[in-house]
């Protein structure tokens, strides 16, 4: 079974296209979460996902969108929340409201676990140098799914693997391509892919829209900061 996984897609349809594009034949999608916040095309990528029937646990960016959690003030313009608000309907915004905090699946005797951000909460950041993350043990067998951090990872826990896919639509590692990844559930093993798109046109878009510069550079790569 081949299991594409997509995580923080971040409303930028054209990067969810080109990777979309790239995959080729799958049995399932799997995402980590953070299909909204900073970029104009949430409605779009909500209904995209949701027409391919894609399995999605709720982000950061769900939570702040839908009102679970308060948007940090010094950053609620950069998010875009109440831009993402009034573009979602409510339908959409009851959808992402009721996406779970994980998924489990088991295939081929492998174990799946799909989170946002870490096994405790949506928000933590877990990098391959983390102290949480070594202290992490899986059991055989088993693939925790993580996004968040917009950072490509794949680390050893215990008998079983933690994988970051990276970021759809604003990776954040210095190379503008989009990031996901496929899991042959069969050979139990993980291709992490890139795939270009016109990150430029993208850009000048979002000039154009007045869309926050900080989350314009990125896509291009300033460091995120």
């Amino acid at each position: 079974m081949r299991i594409a996984v997509i995580s923080d897609v971040h409303g930028n349809l054209p990067a969810l296209e080109a990777v979309l594009a790239d995959m080729g034949s799958i049995d399932a999608l799997l995402c980590c979460g953070d299909l909204v916040g900073y970029y104009p095309d949430v409605a779009e990528v909500v209904d995209r996902l949701r027409a391919l029937g894609a399995l999605s646990v709720r982000g950061n960016h769900e939570l702040m969108a839908t009102g679970a959690i308060p948007a940090p003030v010094e950053r609620a313009g950069y998010y875009r929340i109440d831009w993402t608000r009034r573009a979602l309907s409510p339908e959409q915004l009851g959808w992402l409201a009721a996406l779970p905090c994980a998924l489990e699946l088991h295939r081929d005797g492998l174990a799946i676990e799909v989170r946002h951000a870490s096994p405790w909460d949506e928000e933590t950041y877990l990098y391959p140098d983390s102290p949480a993350l070594a202290g992490l043990t899986l059991p055989d067998a088993r693939w925790l799914f993580l996004g968040h951090t917009h950072h490509p990872m794949l680390v050893r826990a215990g008998g079983g693997v933690v994988v970051n896919p990276g970021s759809v639509g604003q990776p954040r590692d210095w190379n503008p391509k989009a990031a996901y990844g496929v899991l042959d559930t069969a050979s139990g093993g993980w291709e992490q892919r890139r795939v270009g798109y016109d990150h430029r046109a993208y850009q000048r878009r979002l000039e154009v829209m007045g869309v926050d510069p900080r989350s314009v550079g990125l896509l291009g790569r300033m460091r995120f900061a």
